[in-house]
């Protein structure tokens, strides 16, 4: 196990030190599992290293997954983001809506002047509506990919 240890530890020489540490124990704790499982099939301990090593791969596809994860991750967090800020504007622009209406017909009911600013405040939730849409239509395309 001595050589997972050297090889994790000369694979992720060049990582930033903050990182460095904690990915080093991660791969080396999955490292020697899956080490553990092969020599559970049959195969000697140097065999079963030899082939969890090679199947590790380099650091490049180490990263590449875990740039792929954080991806998506964020485009979820930002989906939810827009569906808060959907949810926000939607109430937002029914109380001042309200408003308007209660303050046109409690002070002037024969004119009906707050339709003109209640269709002019239902752009800001029409705005947020479309970004949310065009968020999901991305999403859809980059999972098409």
């Amino acid at each position: 196990m001595k050589q997972i240890k050297n090889f994790v530890k000369n694979t992720f020489k060049d990582v930033d030190k903050d990182k460095r540490n904690e990915i080093i124990q991660s791969v080396t704790i999955s490292l020697t599992e899956k080490v553990e499982d092969l020599i559970e099939t049959g195969l000697s301990e140097q065999e079963a290293i030899d082939k969890a090593v090679v199947e590790f791969g380099t650091v490049e596809d180490f990263f590449d997954d875990n740039i792929k994860k954080q991806k998506k991750e964020k485009r979820q967090k930002t989906l939810r983001h827009y569906g808060n800020d959907l949810l926000f504007s939607g109430v937002g622009s029914a109380i001042v809506i309200g408003l308007l209406a209660f303050i046109n017909f409690y002070y002037n009911s024969s004119n009906l002047w707050f339709v003109v600013p209640s269709i002019a405040i239902l752009f800001w939730p029409l705005a947020i509506l479309y970004n949310l849409l065009n968020k999901r239509a991305n999403k859809k395309e980059k999972k098409d990919e």
